[in-house]
């Protein structure tokens, strides 16, 4: 028997999803062990081994063919500020790029905190302006050197920049994604006076226009390169000790995977990598059951993601922000809201009102309920309180939860104060939860141009299948998906990954744009796609390359991204001006009919090559569906709170263990799995399919 298995870890839990050559899925689960992430990582992998009947991790890994992870150490590096002390090398003059922020300082900010004149500051920057070193060079916007390098000079700031206490250099010159020599140069010169410091280089980290956006990137890849590098390197050992042959592979944020030294050169890949892999799962999973246009929603312990597919493609964001810096590091498009089920309920003083987030109570001490010594009351005590969740059955039996102390902190902080029964406010948590996630989904879909009403909803995330068919309905979905999978759906992503490599240049060039220019461009960056996925091991059969470019109209700031079709052969005049009507048609859907400025004319400023090796996709098993009533799956019955009767009502629950494909039910009930709670709320109907899928129609003439 040989497996593939996939490790991501959050900011509560870790997941393991293992699959063997029969196409048949085990999960695992732990808590996530900050700081040593690893050994959260090894529990949920020997609780996978456990859950198939093998011995322990090492028998599980010793026939393990392929191994992905993705982990949340580059983000927590960035939220705790633990990097290793960083310093910036800058063009002379350039020292204060990463100070000025282009101005802005609403970036990142939701409209609440934007309106704030107490938030209206920009963010300490992670690398002090003591730490800045400029070197006296400079290149013009064509490439070419009107200030050689002083090199002398430039040793000179980098002993003093390392005299500091630095650990590790971001090299931003001006103009080097049009000449990287002087940056090649500045890397050579610390290399060798200075071989134990981590570098980065801006051509590598972000090779487009943008002075800050490019300086941003780069340092933060300074910043968690090294932390990100010692865990890789940590944790290879450790799955190397206990039998894992191969290396493992890691998550990129833009949905494909790299080996570890990829990975260590570009750390920056690896932000928000965890959300990224469930919806790269989400896609995996449409394409079984036949489902292009997805809204993917992930409710964790600590937040609350939402992704969206459509047309069976992945919505991508190609300047994000994180902690408020606009960054050059392109990743799946994620927008998350502190929602989680770890998300703490509070009264705000000044106006009385119950708020839930965005603090969360985490991993540790987590919700009263947990009894690891957490007091403020969580959404996750909350629906405790209100039946959802079975205090002998979290996690499959193999955590005891306390209603007493989660009742106790709901009327202690909550229900006392407000002058309302415990079942009341842990309702008003329940909804107020629910209205964050449903307002999160229409900025993800309306705000977009995009309907919900016309997608199918997945709910994954341990604490989503309890929520999901209210803020479902709240948005005029019909159908939500509960994977098999869903509270370690991060994970089944990466067992359906592939090595991706993503490759960008700027060059700015107005329409119509001239075709043997375009194709030099697209050449250029499909070499060096082709040497990368060939050193990897990937023949012509087994790659695929995609083409896109960023355009805007003439004058305005608004760029989209807009796909070719796929392949690699050269462009000819009639297909780029079917690249600027398609441009015209997104531009007008993203941002409504009559908005695109056509008579400024069109220019595009980047190009992009998303390069893949193919990896074999695990082949999930379809079970024959037989259409019959759930009774054989019955449990005793639990009193659980509906709004649609306003009280407390004996309700039907059923052990998802002993559901079949076809099996059925309507609400209200709640379904109870190993890994999470389903609630099927009253006039609903839910159905198991084919891959033991839990599918909620919303109404039940659904």
């Amino acid at each position: 028997m040989s497996y593939i298995v996939g490790v991501d870890i959050g900011g509560t839990f870790t997941d393991c999803v293992v699959v063997n050559d029969r196409g048949e899925m085990v999960v695992g689960k732990s808590l996530s062990t900050p700081p040593d992430y690893s050994a959260g990582a090894a529990g949920a992998v020997r609780d996978a081994a456990r859950n198939l009947g093998l011995g322990d991790e090492g028998e599980l890994l010793r026939q393990t063919t392929l191994f992905f992870h993705a982990c949340t150490i580059g983000e927590n590096t960035l939220i705790t500020r633990s990097g290793p002390r960083t310093g910036l090398v800058a063009t002379r003059g350039f020292p204060d790029t990463l100070l000025m922020m282009q101005g802005k300082v609403t970036d990142g900010l939701t409209e609440a905190e934007a309106g704030r004149l107490a938030w209206l500051r920009k963010p300490e920057p992670f690398v002090p302006r003591s730490l800045v070193a400029e070197v006296n060079e400079r290149m013009d916007y064509k490439g070419a050197v009107t200030v050689r390098l002083d090199e002398s000079q430039a040793a000179a700031a980098l002993d003093d920049l390392v005299a500091r206490g630095v650990e590790s250099v971001a090299v931003c010159l001006l103009w080097s994604v049009t000449n990287d020599a002087h940056e090649r140069a500045v890397a050579g010169i610390l290399r060798r006076r200075h071989p134990g410091v981590y570098v980065t280089l801006s051509s590598t980290a972000a090779p487009f226009v943008g002075e800050y956006e490019r300086t941003a990137t780069t340092v933060f890849n300074a910043y968690i390169g090294p932390r990100i590098s010692s865990y890789l390197v940590d944790l290879e050992q450790v799955l190397r000790g206990k039998g894992l042959a191969k290396p493992p592979m890691i998550m990129q944020a833009y949905g494909g995977v790299l080996d570890i030294d990829a990975t260590c050169r570009n750390a920056v890949g690896t932000i928000e990598s965890g959300p990224a892999s469930g919806v790269v799962g989400t896609r995996f999973l449409g394409e079984l059951i036949g489902e292009a246009n997805i809204l993917a929603t992930d409710m964790g312990g600590t937040t609350f993601k939402v992704g969206v597919v459509r047309e069976g493609r992945i919505e991508r964001d190609y300047t994000p922000v994180v902690l408020r810096h606009r960054v050059l590091a392109p990743k799946i498009w994620v927008e998350s809201v502190g929602a989680g089920g770890g998300s703490v309920a509070w009264i705000e003083e000044e106006t009385g009102l119950l708020k839930v987030g965005p603090e969360g109570a985490g991993a540790s001490p987590g919700p009263v309920c947990y009894g690891l010594g957490g007091v403020e009351p969580t959404v996750s005590d909350a629906d405790l309180v209100l039946g959802y969740l079975n205090p002998d059955y979290f996690l499959g039996g193999r955590m005891q939860l306390d209603r007493e102390a989660a009742l106790r902190a709901v009327r202690q902080r909550i229900a006392g104060p407000l002058g309302m029964s415990e079942s009341e406010a842990a309702l008003g948590i329940y909804r107020i939860s629910n209205a964050h996630m449903s307002d999160l989904i229409r900025r993800a879909t309306v705000e977009k141009g995009h309907d919900p009403r016309t997608f199918v909803l997945f709910a994954f995330g341990g604490a989503g299948p309890v929520h999901a068919g209210r803020y479902a309905a709240d948005l005029g979905v019909r159908q939500v998906v509960i994977p098999l999978t869903a509270s370690v759906h991060g994970a089944t992503g990466l067992i359906s990954s592939d090595v991706v490599h993503e490759y960008g240049m700027s060059d700015h060039l107005q329409v119509p744009a001239e075709p043997s220019r375009v194709n030099e461009n697209f050449a250029e960056l499909i070499r060096k796609a082709e040497a990368d996925l060939g050193a990897a091991g990937f023949g012509p059969a087994e790659t695929a390359v995609t083409r896109s470019v960023d355009m805007r109209y003439r004058y305005q700031v608004h760029e989209l991204n807009v796909p070719l079709s796929p392949g690699s052969a050269p462009l000819t005049e009639a297909e780029l001006e079917q690249l600027y009507a398609d441009f015209d048609e997104a531009y007008e859907k993203a941002y409504g009919r009559g908005s695109g400025y056509r008579e400024a004319g069109k220019e595009i400023l980047t190009f992009r090559v998303t390069a893949v090796g193919l990896l074999g996709k695990p082949a999930i098993r379809q079970a024959p569906v037989r259409r019959t009533a759930a009774d054989e799956a019955l449990k005793a019955p639990r009193h659980v709170f509906f709004e649609e009767s306003g009280d407390f009502a004996s309700t039907a629950i059923y052990d998802f263990q002993r559901m079949l494909p076809g099996m059925e039910l309507s609400g209200p009930a709640v379904i109870e799995t190993p890994v999470t709670t389903v609630v099927v709320n009253p006039r609903d109907r839910a159905e198991i399919d084919g891959f033991r899928n839990i599918r909620i129609y919303l109404g039940r003439d659904g």
